[in-house]
């Protein structure tokens, strides 16, 4: 039987009890708004039921559901690739990259003085990621530079490294799991990219600097000798190059890779495949056994219980030709696809790359696999037609597939890198259009098995089979803080006593549901 209770009340007292049936039957009314929180401000990594003893039809906890605050951002995978934190819920990330700005000097992704003191530098950090949780996310992509950590053959930036952990500091201090990311753009700053130290070049004779800043760098994966060269030289270990980047790795896991914020190490952003043209064979020869052999010496430097994110050339992200995907060895493994419109990545019309169907490869195979996923970049540059549409497409079939990700990107450019304009903050730092499709409803935690969640405005719909726990739904401050919602938590099957508590102030709808309950939430915004 179909069991349901809409709770309408005026004001929402935190241990309010649900007003009883007048009909005597199964389903009673009342109403529900954001005006008042809910919050306590009660502590804990778990809480007890939160009824009084007596079985409750669903609605309103009669106490509330206190927040469950996590001990580490480390997540573990499952047969399936799901993740699950450390009190065994099934989680979605989902967040941002920071962002294009950390590509040049002085490498982090918003202004600063490059010779501003440490402290002055972790205020400015503390500023930047505060400013994050209210659009609901619980994950930064954190993007490094070999570049400025070793910008001398075997001499590590130490305050570089300061800068580095100070940044993750201040993300987890704010709830935001970190993804530490080498990321490199065609190859090196030489070039017009980031990422590896120019002295990984031959230098006889020494390389030309490019002119810079170049619209059009992408196609010099293709059409650029010099850093085809680059790569091939990399790929071929030339000089030792490839112990000299797990010695790269190894001073930033002996930094941060015990951090209890970190939740995952990504290899190599968007590898060249330098003068190899047939892309499928060369993941299989060359990127495959690199990534394998890259994932056991990190788990040698870092242990069992990081994430290991890899990632694709730049020219399976796009959607212009079919894309081979290959399984690296090891276990807690993450596949962080790329996944762009090359249209809309430039400012242009769409190409027509819709998501659903690379999103469902992507999905499909890392099922297979045991993999999990995480789609590393998407995003849209800034006020492109057709941009929001297919944003919001990308996130419905992300809700749809349960797969976490996190948008390409956020950080304040007082100057563009190569032109490249897809971050959702304003030079001046004030926040772009595009955040309005990205903040939105999520389900970020399910305590409980055969989850589904949509959003379709005005009304985000959740469901799955309680075991007891508390599930979350994402409700962000910046979309939810102010609006009246009405909320109806319907048990369908299995035992009584699923009950809800939301708490404005931190974003989210917490539900508690006894183990076997199949539940539903809806979510209304009273407009």
């Amino acid at each position: 039987m179909r069991r349901a209770l809409v709770l309408w009340a005026a004001v929402i007292g935190c241990g309010g009890t649900p007003p009883a049936s007048s009909s005597g039957t199964e389903t009673t009314t009342g109403s529900a708004t954001t005006d008042t929180p809910t919050s306590t401000g009660a502590t804990g990594t778990t809480t007890a039921a939160p009824t009084t003893g007596e079985t409750l039809a669903p609605g309103e906890c009669a106490s509330p559901i206190e927040p469950v605050l996590l001990t580490s951002a480390r997540v573990s995978l499952d047969a399936a690739g799901r993740m699950h934190d450390e009190l065994g819920r099934d989680v979605l990330l989902r967040g941002v990259n920071t962002g294009g700005r950390s590509k040049w000097a002085p490498f982090v992704p918003f202004p600063i003085d490059a010779e501003i003191e440490q402290a002055a530098f972790a205020a400015a950090a503390e500023q930047f990621f505060a400013r994050l949780p209210p659009w609901g996310i619980n994950v930064v992509r954190l993007l490094f530079s070999w570049e400025a950590l070793e910008p001398t053959p075997g001499q590590y930036d130490a305050r570089y490294l300061d800068r580095y952990a100070a940044m993750v500091d201040a993300a987890w201090s704010h709830g935001l799991r970190v993804v530490v990311d080498f990321h490199q753009d065609i190859y090196t700053s030489t070039y017009c990219g980031d990422g590896f130290p120019p002295w990984t070049l031959p230098q006889d004779p020494p390389p030309q600097q490019h002119a810079c800043p170049d619209a059009d760098w992408g196609l010099k994966y293709v059409f650029d000798g010099d850093v085809q060269a680059a790569f091939d030289r990399f790929w071929a270990d030339e000089d030792g190059l490839q112990a000299q980047f797990l010695a790269m790795w190894g001073q930033m896991i002996a930094r941060v890779g015990d951090h209890p914020g970190v939740v995952g190490l990504e290899i190599l952003n968007e590898p060249g495949s330098g003068t190899a043209t047939d892309i499928a064979a060369w993941k299989q020869d060359t990127l495959n056994p690199f990534h394998s052999m890259v994932i056991a010496a990190l788990r040698e430097q870092a242990g069992e219980e990081l994430l290991i994110l890899f990632d694709n050339p730049g020219v399976d992200a796009v959607g212009l030709q079919p894309v081979e995907h290959v399984r690296p060895e090891g276990e807690g493994i993450v596949y962080a696809a790329h996944m762009y419109d090359a249209g809309l990545v430039k400012g242009m019309p769409s190409i027509g790359m819709m998501p659903e169907p690379y999103l469902d490869q992507v999905a499909d195979f890392a099922a297979e696999e045991g993999l999990g996923v995480l789609i590393g970049e998407y995003g849209v540059v800034a006020g492109t037609a057709g941009g929001p549409a297919w944003l919001g497409r990308a996130l419905d079939h992300m809700d749809a597939r349960r797969l976490s990700s996190t948008l390409w990107e956020c950080s304040q450019n007082e100057v563009l890198w190569n032109e490249e304009d897809l971050s959702v903050l304003g030079a001046d730092g004030s926040e772009r259009a595009e955040l309005d499709v990205f903040v939105r409803p999520y389900l970020r935690a399910v305590a409980g098995t055969d989850s589904a969640f949509a959003w379709a405005e005005p009304t985000a719909t959740a469901s799955w089979t309680g075991d007891g726990g508390v599930s979350e739904i994402a409700l962000p401050p910046r979309r939810f803080a102010d609006a009246a919602l009405d909320i109806e938590l319907t048990t369908l099957a299995g035992p009584e006593g699923a009950c809800w508590t939301l708490d404005p102030s931190r974003g989210e709808l917490r539900v508690q549901a006894p183990a076997g309950a199949q539940v539903e939430v809806r979510v209304t915004v009273d407009e």
